[in-house]
């Protein structure tokens, strides 16, 4: 099955966001089994995603997926980078994913949705089945965790301490030091700073040089995150996530994000507690934290593609 060329186009949201939107469509006249929402991490880009949804095409699906807000090309200034509003970027972010899913819905009508979320993308997935998981027949979490909430509440106090004292466009190293600082640190002798992305060397090279990859947070996109974070740790929140949706948890046993699995493993026992009996773990020796760059990503493909066949009813 032959992949036609991605269409972008922007939509407007709010007085001064556009939000660039792409979409992967199958060339063929073969019948298009369903649609499925990709959501990206932290300090990346949709486009970083191109491989992965080349594959869905191929197996028949119609892909979706947006720049996050102070991501990408939803910036027009680079400085701009890792900024998502004054206030209230989070939740404005899980609005534009649903304003993605509805675009979706409307050129697809008849087909069954599936969101994959990884990392920052994955707990915007999660905020995002607690208000609109019933339109999902799936969702699929990559690189994902359950983060104390203690550390959390420090993160966002000290978050709120930058803009009071700085502003909230001000790029503090001490918040991104509580946040990602610590990743690298068992991968010795480390060939960069990024080597706890993935094994594929080359991967973390294109990352490095990419200007739209790796920049810090502004201190209020730091307070946006933790305020995110805050949301889906909180039980009453989870307990919002509809009960028959199936959830897919997957990470590499190397992922510093979710702990070397530890923080996946919680988040797997926080759904189940709440109810939700149709959730699968699975965590893939070796891999670290871009499961879908790593060395032997095909398994995973294969993996994400037979779990949403049978969300889908194949």
């Amino acid at each position: 099955m032959e992949v036609v060329q991605v269409r972008s186009r922007q939509f407007q949201c709010g007085v001064d966001n556009q939000i660039p939107i792409y979409c992967w469509e199958p060339d063929s006249e073969s019948p298009i089994r369903g649609l499925i929402q990709l959501v990206h991490g932290s300090c990346e880009h949709a486009g970083r995603y191109e491989h992965f949804a080349h594959f869905l095409t191929e197996q028949g699906y119609v892909v979706y997926a947006n720049d996050l807000r102070g991501h990408g090309r939803s910036v027009t200034a680079l400085e701009d980078l890792g900024y998502f509003g004054e206030r209230g970027g989070w939740n404005a972010m899980v609005a534009e994913l649903y304003e993605v899913t509805l675009l979706a819905k409307e050129e697809y009508p008849n087909l069954g949705l599936v969101m994959l979320g990884h990392s920052m993308g994955s707990f915007l997935a999660r905020q995002y089945a607690c208000t609109f998981g019933g339109g999902l027949k799936g969702l699929v979490l990559s690189g994902t965790a359950h983060h104390p909430r203690g550390l959390l509440h420090m993160g966002h106090t000290l978050a709120n301490l930058s803009i009071m004292k700085n502003g909230s466009k001000h790029r503090s190293k001490l918040l991104f030091n509580l946040s990602y600082a610590s990743f690298n640190r068992r991968f010795h002798p480390a060939r960069t700073k990024l080597d706890w992305l993935t094994r594929d060397e080359e991967v973390v090279d294109r990352f490095l040089a990419d200007k739209y990859c790796g920049f810090v947070f502004t201190a209020s996109g730091f307070r946006d995150m933790f305020e995110g974070l805050l949301f889906i740790t909180d039980r009453a929140w989870i307990n919002q996530t509809p009960r028959t949706l199936p959830i897919l948890l997957l990470s590499g046993t190397n992922d510093p994000v979710g702990d070397y699995g530890r923080m996946v493993k919680r988040a797997y026992h926080e759904y189940r507690n709440a109810g939700i009996p149709k959730v699968r773990m699975k965590l893939y020796e070796g891999m670290r934290h871009e499961i879908l760059n790593e060395i032997g990503k095909e398994d995973v493909y294969r993996e994400i593609a037979d779990w949403v066949n049978q969300c889908l009813g194949e």
